[in-house]
């Protein structure tokens, strides 16, 4: 009987256990509830709750381009509505935010060289990111925003003759404004893309050679921009190639023959240009022009040049070889954005290196610390000590501006070689 009763008693703690269970759940359940309900709710719907602070903002939607996700109200999808270590709240750097659609441009950029512009992490500096009056949302016309950097091109604009497409400022007909596999950012070799517009015409001593050069880089004769002769020839040029004295170095030219010229290799430019002449000495057999036919050719062009020393293109010319240093430089940039050394980031090597006019290591223009202080003079009154007199503990050798500087493979700042808070100190100065 006590069996019978003590299990009623025990039916009726389960019971109770089991009440107490289900207002667990129910309470549970409400709490749910009041925490859904609590939710803040946005005062109105995207994008016009941003548009009651951002009144200016809303105006833009009645220019001529609008940027299509400006354009559906879909604002969060490049900005953070709270917080962000980015400025105007983007959820990643500007170029990050932008190359993340447009595909396209990302993909050539892993291929090509990089526009100066986009390597300094600025896509807004000649994009509106919301809407602009301009096609593409650039910040300026074509014509404007290109020779607002490029202001050298300024001056060739008034000459006589001029490449159609420059004069009318159309400067995307011709390059690629974000990255290109061709020199000088072309959208495609030079001879094929001024085949586009114009077959060739030349002619020597009135003799059409036209057949000899319809494969050759135009550039080594014409200016893509303009000259004050016609023709586009120059702007700096041979002398006599100006002058259209083609017999000082050619044999008489006939149709559809081989142009020779009377001397072979260097001897023919050395003719003229004695080595006693250049303040830089002819470096015999250097690596760069080793078994070259004529190794002046190499580095310079032989009939004109943009350039007055008659040089190449360093964009055409070093970066051909120097692929592993290209890729160190481009990826340093990424890390110091604009703070690099002006002549490597326009890709002059030229102001630095002299290839076959110096047999200084790496064909530098002049000695280390007197090659950068050229540029860097007051940096150079203050700087750590230098010299023969002052002794790397790693190697032995004389302490220089490359002992503690990165030229092309810096990730820190000032394009140090460590983190000069205490990283590069460290390297020499056991504690």
């Amino acid at each position: 009987m006590s069996n019978y009763k003590g299990s009623i008693r025990n039916m009726k703690i389960g019971a109770g256990g089991f009440f107490v269970l289900a207002l667990t759940i129910i309470a549970v359940l409400f709490m749910s509830v009041s925490v859904v309900s609590a939710t803040p709710k946005l005062k109105s719907k995207l994008p016009d709750l941003c548009y009651d602070c951002h009144k200016d903002l809303k105006k833009g939607l009645e220019d001529r381009h609008v940027h299509f996700l400006f354009k559906q109200g879909k604002c969060i999808t490049c900005h953070n509505s709270h917080v962000s270590k980015n400025k105007g709240l983007m959820i990643q750097d500007v170029n990050a935010v932008c190359l993340g659609c447009h595909e396209d441009i990302s993909t050539i950029i892993k291929k090509g060289k990089i526009h100066t512009a986009l390597r300094d992490n600025d896509c807004t500096g000649c994009h509106f990111p919301h809407s602009g009056k301009n096609e593409h949302l650039l910040t300026q016309e074509e014509k404007a925003l290109c020779l607002k950097c490029h202001e050298d091109l300024s001056m060739k604009l008034n000459q006589k003759y001029a490449c159609a497409p420059f004069k009318e400022g159309k400067c995307s007909s011709c390059h690629n404004s974000h990255a290109s596999e061709q020199g000088n950012l072309l959208t495609k070799p030079a001879v094929a893309l001024c085949k586009d517009c114009h077959w060739p015409k030349c002619t020597a001593e009135q003799i059409s050679i036209a057949s000899l050069v319809v494969d050759t880089d135009c550039t080594t004769c014409h200016s893509g921009h303009s000259s004050p002769d016609k023709g586009l020839l120059g702007p700096f040029g041979h002398k006599v190639f100006l002058e259209k004295k083609c017999d000082e170095c050619h044999n008489p030219i006939e149709e559809k023959k081989p142009v020779t010229t009377k001397i072979e290799g260097e001897k023919l430019c050395f003719n003229c240009h004695k080595r006693s002449m250049s303040k830089y000495q002819y470096v015999d057999n250097d690596i760069h022009v080793k078994g070259a036919k004529n190794p002046c050719t190499v580095c310079h062009d032989y009939h004109a040049s943009d350039n007055e020393s008659l040089t190449m293109s360093e964009t055409k010319l070093c970066v051909n070889c120097h692929e592993d240093t290209e890729k160190r430089t481009t990826a340093m940039e990424k890390v110091l954005k604009a703070a690099v050394c002006e002549p490597i980031k326009e890709r002059k090597c030229f102001e630095c290196h002299i290839p076959t006019h110096s047999d200084l290591p790496m064909n530098f223009r002049a000695e280390e610390i007197p090659l950068c202080a050229r540029c860097h003079a007051s940096q150079h009154k203050i700087t750590h000590p230098l010299g023969n007199d002052v002794i790397d503990p790693r190697d032995g050798e004389p302490v220089t501006c490359n002992s503690c500087h990165s030229m092309h493979s810096s990730q820190s700042e000032f394009m140090m070689t460590h983190d000069r808070k205490r990283a590069l100190c460290i390297q020499c100065h056991k504690m």
